[in-house]
């Protein structure tokens, strides 16, 4: 299959030692390019070995370039997800979309209407792990009640003097709940497969003068009753884990093993309702630490190739965006609000 050439719009941190390392390991992509705004990471494209351009129309007139990666500061998605969509190039633009659902639903109009595949890098999907407790989920659990994921970064909290990038500038990132819980909420969406309804939503800090959410902890409420609790931020220490409770059975996730535990016959010790738990293993290959960068990579230029698109369109993560809208919203009115879609 022929590679496809890509254009790389923003050239921070992330990109540079993330993103591209990561990128180059799937042999059907070809970086053509890199856009850059400001001029000293633009050098260091240059420097890298990559043609740079400080004028995001120069690189989308390029004819060989068939798409774009968008990792530039959240807030700048938008505009550039619809100059590239109205000249024609296939879009892979990071998380989150966007920070607003009025700007998602322009640029999904705008994808529509240019016929490309798009996708919005959300990782989990990809992932062993991710997939593996899907399995089990599907397998063993029954009529879904209830899910839940906790994480959190380990990067250092603001009144220990660490400064994460999502919390210092929360008009460009979209603040904690926008930046990072859309990991989590692109996971249960995808595990509950029905819509929100109702959210509520609580937004921590650890000095009074940081400039947006440090720790979030969420409550979903799904249109079948079954719920979810997110909770997420940026802490001393890192961790993370997921489960999902049952009608058939509970399924916890522990590193790289899934624990599934059935109930069985009355446990007979003289107190009724109590019964016997059945308890079983799941050891999984690979890690929350895998990379699934190159997985991304590849279905996205399959999709571009005219196969299936495996992907999360930007059509298929607007509801997340919608349920976002409303987490935000009940942070600051400490109120529980209903999704609008």
């Amino acid at each position: 299959m022929k590679p496809v050439n890509v254009g790389v719009c923003g050239y921070g941190h992330y990109v540079r030692g993330n993103f591209l390392p990561q990128f180059a390991r799937c042999e059907l992509i070809n970086v053509v390019g890199v856009y850059n705004r400001g001029e000293e990471r633009r050098q260091q494209a240059a420097a890298d070995g990559y043609w740079t351009t400080g004028d995001l129309d120069e690189l989308l007139a390029i004819p060989e370039i068939e798409a774009v990666y968008i990792g530039t500061a959240n807030a700048a998605h938008k505009e550039q997800c619809v100059a590239a969509a109205r000249a024609g190039k296939h879009i892979l633009c990071d998380k989150p979309l966007a920070l607003a659902i009025e700007d998602v639903n322009v640029m999904c109009e705008e994808a529509r209407r240019a016929g490309i595949v798009t996708h919005v890098n959300h990782g989990a999907p990809y992932s062993d792990v991710f997939l593996a407790f899907k399995k089990v989920m599907e397998e063993h659990c029954g009529r879904l009640i209830h899910l839940w994921v906790r994480s959190s970064r380990g990067f250092g909290n603001w009144a220990h003097g660490a400064r994460h990038g999502a919390v210092m500038n929360p008009d460009a990132s979209g603040g904690w709940t926008f930046h990072h819980l859309c990991h989590a909420l692109d996971e249960v969406c995808i595990l509950a497969g029905k819509r929100a309804i109702l959210v509520y939503h609580i937004m921590q800090k650890t000095s009074d003068d940081c400039p947006s959410e440090e720790l979030v902890n969420s409550l979903i409420t799904f249109e079948d009753g079954s719920t979810a609790y997110l909770t997420d931020g940026t802490s001393i220490g890192k961790f993370v884990g997921k489960g999902a409770l049952g009608i058939d059975a509970d399924i916890r996730l522990h590193g790289n093993t899934i624990q599934i535990v059935k109930q069985g016959k009355p446990a007979g010790r003289g107190r009724p309702g109590i019964l016997e738990r059945h308890e079983k293993t799941v050891k999984i290959e690979g890690s929350f630490e895998d990379k699934s960068t190159p997985i991304i990579a590849r279905y996205f230029a399959e999709a571009i190739r005219g196969g299936e698109n495996k992907l999360l369109s930007f059509d298929f993560v607007r509801d997340q965006y919608c349920i976002l809208t409303a987490l935000k919203k009940s942070g600051h009115s400490g109120q529980a609000e209903p999704v609008a879609y």
